[in-house]
């Protein structure tokens, strides 16, 4: 029996259900992430560990809610990533991307409305709330190394969990990505932030209109991002079982 064309009806729906699950995934890590690193809320003093797990476990939540809609890349560098080594076709680039960039706004807004104006102001160090920042003891450009190398690291480890010989593992990815964020996040955060996330610092950025090294946080996760897939794909991806 000559099986049916898909409707195009059917297309568009998974443009949509890929789109919101971005959206939303995209919106909760960096709603989250802000509520956990805001001073005054949480304090005069927000310690490393805070805010490294409130990432970590952001990132978690985001992936074992919306992963197997998506693949919950909540990420542009990721989600080239999985262009690279083919996890997704070129058609539905911008529905992922798209999608992130306005989840990253509405997370940002969501967390500006839901806190008190003091607290949304300049911070001490000179940054604007949430932002990730350039530590002043380094230079810009060893900034853009550091996110570079923790970018690579985490798409790397992401390549790793989409590897068939890895398919009898995922029961516990959202867990297992979460928790190497946190630990990115304990490691350079007080380098640059430990954004490793385009969207998780526009948001931000766009909320303070604090644009300083911003672009770090665009080239940094994207370079890192195609080193990685670009040497998982040609040194260790295999499509066939072993």
């Amino acid at each position: 029996m000559e099986i049916a064309a898909k409707e195009p009806s059917s297309v568009l729906w998974k443009h949509l259900k890929i789109a919101m699950a971005e959206f939303l995934g995209t919106a909760i890590i960096v709603f989250l992430s802000c509520m956990g690193s805001c001073f005054g809320i949480q304090g005069d003093q927000v310690f490393s560990m805070h805010t490294s797990l409130t990432a970590g476990l952001a990132v978690a939540t985001a992936i074992q809610t919306f992963g197997h809609l998506s693949g919950a890349h909540v990420n542009p560098a990721v989600t080239l990533n999985a262009l690279i080594v083919q996890e997704i076709k070129w058609q539905f680039l911008f529905s992922y991307i798209g999608a992130q960039v306005v989840g990253s706004l509405i997370g940002a807004g969501i967390f500006a409305a839901v806190t008190n104006d003091a607290s949304l102001g300049i911070q001490a160090d000179g940054n604007g709330v949430c932002v990730t920042a350039v530590n002043n003891d380094i230079t810009v450009l060893q900034g853009l190394a550091v996110e570079v190398l923790l970018s690579a690291i985490l798409n790397l480890a992401i390549c790793a969990s989409w590897d068939a010989r890895n398919s009898d593992k995922i029961d516990s990815v959202s867990l297992k990505i979460g928790l190497l964020v946190a630990v990115l996040n304990l490691g350079g955060g007080a380098y640059t932030g430990a954004s490793m996330n385009p969207c998780r610092s526009f948001g931000p950025a766009v909320l303070s209109a604090d644009w300083n090294n911003h672009w770090i946080y665009w080239t940094g996760p994207i370079v890192g991002a195609l080193i990685a897939s670009g040497l998982y794909r040609f040194m260790f991806w295999e499509n066939k079982k072993m």
